[in-house]
Order: structure tokens, then sequence, then C-alpha cells
């Protein structure tokens, strides 16, 4: 990790690569989200029939959603780089990868409160880097903390009440792929240019 140097431009920084790269992040956000919304409403359509074909698309659904999360951990400046960012990305991946390689029953017992911890985990991240954002002075922060309370809200919801969770697993499931897709819509959407 770098020293803090008074010396330079953190917030200039910031700004320059986020400017630089808005049009692809919007794009990439825009795609995953819808993505996940697609697995989630399928999930919640067909939670038993289709199952095995729902939870190959989910796999691969939360294991690109947990690639792009680590990737973007490296892309943003060090100075604001939030370590929950890079664990819900590999925890996304590994629960995607679960999904691809476990059979159901040995899943569907874990899967619930993993679920719930990515979604408070998610949450806190996405309330730190709003947090951040408004703190250095920089716009739309607000959807970034209003997303992060509802993730937390849900996550802790799941882990209130893990047999019933564990009972409706398909629909736990497809909550958990629709809010995340809505909130990285509701962000992609939010993104504007920063101006200096």
């Amino acid at each position: 990790m770098q020293m803090f140097d008074s010396d330079f431009d953190y917030k200039g920084d910031f700004i320059d690569r986020w400017n630089s790269r808005i049009k692809q992040a919007k794009a990439a956000m825009g795609v995953l989200g819808a993505l996940l919304v697609v697995a989630g409403v399928f999930s919640a359509v067909a939670p038993y029939s289709l199952y095995s074909f729902i939870q190959v698309l989910a796999g691969v659904a939360l294991f690109v959603h947990g690639g792009v999360q680590v990737i973007s951990y490296f892309g943003t400046p060090e100075f604001f780089r939030s370590s929950a960012l890079i664990v819900s990305g590999i925890l996304n991946a590994l629960l995607g990868i679960m999904f691809l390689l476990l059979p159901v029953y040995l899943t569907a017992s874990t899967l619930v409160f993993l679920l719930a911890f990515l979604f408070i985990l998610t949450g806190f991240e996405r309330i730190s880097f709003a947090r951040q954002m408004k703190y250095f002075g920089l716009p739309n922060s607000t959807a970034g903390t209003v997303t992060g309370v509802i993730n937390v809200i849900l996550g802790a919801m799941f882990i209130a009440m893990p047999l019933y969770s564990s009972l409706v697993l398909g629909y736990v499931l497809a909550a958990y792929l629709v809010i995340a897709g809505i909130t990285l819509l509701v962000e992609a959407v939010s993104m504007k240019r920063i101006d200096r």
C-alpha cells in the first residue's frame, strides 16, 4: 500500500480514471445487471423444474459478477479501494463456482447463509464507497447509499429466517440475483462524468 502523499491530487486522479472509463463501466454494469435480473426472474418463475439450468445460469452470472468486482478493485486508485469489494468479488465468484460444480443437496444447506453474508458485505461496500465519494465532494453518492442499505437489510432478513429461506431456496436465489442486478442497473444509470 502506498503511503499518503499530501502533494498528490488523489481526487483529481480518481476523477481522471473515472471519466476515462465511464462508458465502458456503464455498459458492463448495464449488461451484467440485466443478466442478473434475467437469471433471477427465471429462477423465480421455475424454481424447481428448471433448477439445474437455472443453477448453471446463476453460477455463470455470479462468477462473472465476482470477476468484474475483482477487476474493479484493482482498477480503482489505491487510496479509494475498499477491501470489502475484493472480498465480495471473491465470494461471488466462489458462489458461482459452487453453483456450477456441486450438487444441489450440498449447496442448499450453506447457500442461504452465504447469500446473506454477501448481501451484507456488498451493502457495506456500497455504503463505504458512497461515503468516500461524498467526502471528496464527488456527485452521485445517493444511489450507492440507498442500494447498500437495502442489501444490508435483506442480508439480515436472510440470517434471521434461515429455515424459511432454505425452504424457498429458488426464490432466495431469485431475490439475490434480481436485487444484485437492479443495484447494478441503478448504479449504471446514475453514473455520470465528473466535472472538475
